[in-house]
């Protein structure tokens, strides 16, 4: 056999397959990688979301071990929109003594309440707090959990 025969019958991949077929795997790392960012960056907000969680519920046990007429809004009321229209405090404008603030793992948490009497019931106050924290990107997120208080029994 002439060595010009021999090559067409030898087997094996081509340069321009090999290239294809690297490319398409790349592409497909790449949007694993993608993935896996994403994914981690949903575990950061969650976690803080957790946090915050914690945070607010533990305003709210500590509200409810305080006698009833101790149950009252903090003591900054600039904190947070006081318009009925609304129960979003305003962020832009958090004082540094706003409610209480609370620095877990490098990320700032502010914890802001209200609490407003129930008209229709006296023996009822709606115990209303926020804790809010900014992301690095500067966005702001929020837990707001709502509670009421019964003077019966206290």
């Amino acid at each position: 056999m002439a060595v010009h025969e021999r090559r067409k019958f030898q087997e094996g991949f081509t340069l321009i397959e090999v290239l294809v077929s690297l490319t398409i795997l790349a592409v497909g790392l790449l949007a694993l990688a993608l993935l896996q960012v994403t994914a981690v960056k949903g575990n950061a907000i969650s976690s803080k979301a957790t946090i915050a969680t914690q945070l607010a519920q533990d305003r709210l046990e500590n509200i409810r071990r305080v006698a009833w007429t101790s149950v009252v809004s903090q003591g900054d009321a600039s904190a947070y929109n006081n318009s009925a229209t609304t129960t979003v405090p305003e962020y832009a404008s958090l004082p540094g003594a706003a409610g209480d603030n609370v620095v877990v793992r490098g990320t700032t948490f502010y914890r802001i309440w209200r609490v407003d009497p129930n008209v229709a019931a006296a023996a009822l106050k709606t115990i209303t707090v926020w804790c809010c924290w900014q992301d690095d990107s500067k966005i702001w997120h929020n837990v707001m959990l709502v509670a009421q208080r019964s003077s019966v029994g206290t």
